[in-house]
């Protein structure tokens, strides 16, 4: 969220973690250690709490596929020390808010100095720490305590956290100041416990518009930009982060494209500012269902499969970029800030509550969708998907999982509208839609049958099909 609009969140953070460091395998099949470091998939948060809504936390994030979750909940210097006149660290509720996390996905923590109304340990109007020695030494026994090398590690510590993002979305125009040196500071004390833990930048929020919803034209967001992220990019000048995050948000009707120039244009800045070779992140990737009753913003209705198919589409179209991973937030359950607004209707399960709401723990067809979308491909080339059609309104994308091509096609007309796939090799090709065959998530009872598929046969290595509304994979059989 942007916080020039949206107060600040007490109790939001990232999350990631390494179940072992990112070494790249020598073999042409990647490992599945390799494959679950490398995966694109995260949630954010991919925890599901509310009572009777599901049967473990991470049951649904499992089930799913998720392997990133960036928890709801920032490791803050004020709960671990909450007298500064006293050095004794408690981590007692960070040892349960981590050690909860299934060793099958990853954590990306986030450390701050407080919650936002917090502000006895910061120095007046600045990110930085009022006693920088003292926070110094609690990132580095928290990073310590969490990243599994066997010295000083949580008792019972299975699921290490390597990577470790620092604040989220600061803003030179927030009336806080310094946070490139709170960026540098953090970053070097990670980095001292932990030399081969990741640092990820404070993400940098989506600009939103009172009236107008969030900024998702070029000029316009780099307008804000410019004035409340770049400086601190400048400063910093290639120190300070390994990873550059920022946040994209908007309606299941193209914004998910408009992403492109966005992200162009950032490469150009982080080169500028030495960057230029860090990976980049979107912790929080959102679309919606229902409609934003509670919400001031311009939001119209949106269904279950405009909301499943959106996120499809973000999740390739971004990797096509070169995006490495995307978290869509928040989160997995709906119910973020719990007003009936935006940000409770980008959620991929009902929590019982607010407008268009099927019941407590009821699925989207987005939870299908993701699923759908891990199980086809997981364990891809992430780094080679050809882009084959991006025209007309019609998409389609080609991914190599284990040797073999995986197409991915849309169809962004109102129409329905033909698409030719060619380099195929096969003399058969499956097609499985992306989308579950039922208007809402509702009507799966089987997952294993939820989805409609048929097989086709390939002439001189095209297939021309017939796409409407549903996005779809096609594989070679």
């Amino acid at each position: 969220m942007n916080k020039l609009i949206v107060p600040t969140i007490a109790f939001a953070i990232i999350a990631a973690s390494l179940g072992a460091c990112q070494n790249e395998s020598s073999s042409t099949t990647p490992s599945s250690q390799q494959i679950h470091n490398d995966s694109p998939f995260g949630m954010h948060p991919a925890s599901v709490t509310k009572a009777g809504a599901s049967q473990s936390a991470y049951a649904d994030a499992q089930t799913m596929g998720v392997k990133w979750h960036r928890p709801s909940i920032y490791l803050f210097w004020s709960e671990v020390q909450k007298n500064l006149s006293d050095a004794t660290l408690s981590f007692s509720f960070y040892d349960t808010l981590y050690g909860g996390v299934p060793s099958d996905i990853n954590i990306l923590a986030n450390v701050a100095l407080a919650p936002g109304l917090v502000t006895n340990n910061s120095l007046a109007n600045s990110w930085m720490p009022i006693d920088s020695a003292q926070y110094i030494a609690f990132v580095k026994a928290a990073v310590e305590r969490y990243d599994g090398d066997g010295v000083d590690d949580m008792a019972g510590l299975e699921n290490p956290v390597l990577h470790w993002q620092v604040g989220n979305e600061p803003s030179e125009l927030s009336g806080k100041k310094d946070f490139a040196k709170f960026q540098k500071m953090t970053y070097t004390a990670i980095k001292e416990a932990c030399p081969e833990c990741k640092v990820v930048a404070g993400g940098a929020g989506q600009p939103i518009l009172p009236g107008r919803g969030f900024l998702t034209n070029e000029d316009g967001y780099f307008a804000e930009f410019s004035a409340s992220y770049e400086p601190i990019l400048q400063e910093l000048n290639g120190e300070g982060f390994d990873i550059f995050d920022f946040h994209w948000y908007g309606n299941a009707t193209g914004d998910y494209k408009l992403i492109k120039p966005i992200y162009e244009r950032l490469r150009l800045i982080l080169e500028r500012y030495n960057f230029g070779n860090v990976p980049i992140w979107v912790t929080e990737m959102g679309s919606y269902s229902g409609f934003p009753a509670g919400d001031s913003l311009p939001f119209a209705y949106q269904t279950e499969l405009q909301q499943a198919s959106d996120y499809l589409k973000r999740f390739v179209f971004s990797l096509s970029l070169g995006i490495e991973k995307i978290f869509p937030a928040f989160g997995l359950m709906e119910g973020f800030k719990n007003d009936d607004g935006y940000f409770d209707h980008t959620g991929f399960i009902y929590d019982g509550v607010g407008s268009n709401d099927l019941g407590l723990g009821v699925k989207k067809l987005v939870y299908y969708t993701y699923e759908k979308m891990v199980e086809t491909l997981e364990g891809s080339d992430w780094k080679n998907i050809e882009k084959t059609q991006e025209k007309d309104g019609m998409y389609s994308y080609k991914f190599t999982k284990g040797g073999e091509p995986i197409w991915v096609a849309w169809n962004d007309n109102s129409q329905e509208k033909q698409i030719t796939i060619s380099g195929i090799t096969s003399r058969q090709v499956k097609i499985t839609t992306a989308a579950p065959k039922y208007e809402s998530g509702s009507g799966v009872t089987d997952y294993s049958v939820a989805f409609n598929t048929e097989i086709k046969s390939v002439s001189g290595g095209e297939l021309t099909i017939t796409l409407a509304d549903k996005p779809v994979f096609i594989e070679e059989k």
